[in-house]
């Protein structure tokens, strides 16, 4: 299978691929965070991992690492998503330009050890002393011996092979220090840079113009990395003698310093490629919905207004709509209804919307939001922490975000379940409270019947609901209801899995005997 028949072969599948997200995040984890950036528990909460697979077609480590960042870091700005957008859609109309660039990405292929971002990551150590030393010891010694045993007496070759066997020494001294692969998969990002610099095409020329720019301000790293394509001609022969000149050694030292000096442009380099890989993955996805998607529309009232929304992680989902104006949801039903995904579904909806400016519906209205959730919260046992404690911290994050300018979506599972009734219905229907007066589009899943009739004055009530029978068990609809849940049907899942019937006989008596209980 040639490039081109990979590229439009993967373009319209899914590309099954296992992840390592300690590399697929490092970038993400070195760079600035934004004023929005969402957090690690609202990104787990969310399922993101999974759903940045979903989108993920991408075949080098900037490709795969920016596309991470930029679901990590949504924006508050329509005028930037618009010009992703145009981007996004000049590549699935153009397809001459997304295979060209497809194929540049595809040489560069992925560094799976991130030995450049290593590299950049640390201080690289400047040595000119070395780099003088080992430019003679490397290459003009070496010549000297040469030209003494040929002109003068063969004996001087014996220099020669004395000096390659104290460089060979060098050489493997000096690789821990040298990060050499780091530098190599450097090497490759220029070539790539270039590569794409040439590209003329006047949807990317913002991308090929300051390309341009940083590879004529990096001219030195250039020339100094060129030992790499030395290294890799007629088949790999000069790698073994290497060593042997120092090669290495002496760009290493000859650049180090200019490499600490351009981190921060060497990282720009570094997104740009990987943007326009990610705009091409994303350009892929939406292609493959068939056009199943909507792209959304920003105003400025806090709102948000969904019809037919689906999850991207779920096939055949079942759509549903919500208008949530000046109140908040309160949402029932039993386990397994639909609720924390219907939760999930509006937050990767919204995020969608604010990284790359479509949605799965087939409509978006809302405004500009800031993320914070509380869907899955975790005992954090290394550092001491019980579950009422981490769900306090969760929450918590919530009221800090209400500090900023932005309106906060939140969606919560189950407050404060780590606790007593009557102080979780006490302290929810305060937070709840005290959420719906700022702004945000609170939305909580509860099995708390008591909190709607709390918050029946300012909060809104919808519910999801299943049947369960002896012969057909579950049966769900994930339909989104307005009003609240009547059904109670715990015991009853019990029951259709065989618990011993003396335990659920006893659990409905005992229901039926505490007060409130229908």
């Amino acid at each position: 299978m040639d490039k081109v028949d990979l590229f439009r072969r993967d373009y319209t599948n899914d590309v099954d691929e296992v992840k390592n997200y300690e590399i697929v995040r490092k970038f993400f984890d070195m760079s600035e965070k934004g004023e929005y950036t969402l957090d690690s528990q609202t990104w787990d909460d969310l399922n993101m991992n999974k759903v940045y697979e979903k989108l993920n077609r991408t075949y080098s480590s900037p490709g795969e690492e920016v596309l991470y960042s930029m679901l990590r870091n949504p924006l508050i700005d329509e005028g930037e998503l618009k010009k992703r957008d145009k981007i996004i859609e000049s590549f699935k109309s153009n397809s001459n330009l997304r295979e060209r660039l497809q194929g540049i990405f595809f040489d560069l292929k992925k560094n799976r050890l991130n030995s450049f971002l290593e590299m950049i990551e640390n201080v690289l150590t400047v040595n000119k002393v070395k780099y003088y030393l080992y430019t003679f010891i490397g290459k003009i010694f070496p010549a000297i011996a040469i030209l003494l045993g040929i002109f003068i007496d063969p004996k001087y070759l014996v220099l020669l092979l004395a000096v390659s066997g104290l460089n060979l020494l060098i050489s493997l001294k000096e690789i821990k220090e040298m990060k050499s692969n780091g530098i190599s998969y450097l090497r490759e990002i220029i070539k790539a840079a270039k590569k794409i610099a040439k590209v003329k095409d006047n949807d990317i020329v913002k991308y090929t113009d300051r390309i341009t720019a940083i590879l004529k301000q990096i001219k030195v790293i250039d020339r100094g990395t060129t030992f790499v394509d030395v290294e890799n001609m007629w088949g790999g022969f000069f790698e073994s003698i290497s060593g042997v000149l120092l090669l290495q050694e002496c760009s290493y030292y000859a650049i180090s310093g200019y490499i600490n000096k351009d981190k921060k442009v060497l990282l720009e380099l570094y997104y740009l490629i990987g943007e326009l890989e990610a705009l091409i993955a994303v350009g892929c996805y939406q292609y493959n919905l068939s056009g199943k998607y909507a792209k959304p529309k920003f105003i400025k009232e806090i709102s948000l207004k969904i019809k037919d929304g689906v999850h991207p992680l779920i096939d055949n989902a079942v759509p549903n709509s919500i208008f949530i104006k000046n109140t908040g949801i309160v949402l029932t039903g039993t386990n397994t209804s639909g609720k924390s995904t219907f939760l999930r579904m509006l937050g990767v909806n919204i995020l969608l919307a604010q990284t790359f400016y479509f949605t799965l519906a087939k409509s978006y209205e809302a405004c500009f939001f800031n993320i914070v959730s509380s869907i899955s919260p975790n005992d954090d046992l290394i550092n001491g922490k019980s579950f009422y404690m981490a769900e306090a911290d969760s929450i918590l994050r919530i009221i800090t975000a209400l500090e900023k300018d932005t309106p906060v979506f939140c969606p919560i599972d189950e407050m404060f379940r780590g606790t007593n009734p009557i102080e979780r219905i006490s302290i929810s229907a305060e937070i709840l409270t005290y959420l719906i007066k700022a702004k945000t589009i609170s939305i909580v899943a509860t099995h708390d019947r008591e909190l709607t009739e709390i918050l029946k004055k300012s909060y809104e009530f919808y519910y999801f609901s299943e049947d369960i029978d002896s012969s057909n068990g579950l049966k769900f609809d994930y339909k989104l209801k307005k009003g609240v849940s009547q059904t109670r049907n715990a015991i009853r899942l019990l029951e259709y899995m065989n618990y011993p019937k003396v335990i659920t006989d006893s659990a409905f008596k005992r229901a039926k005997s505490i007060e409130g209980f229908i």
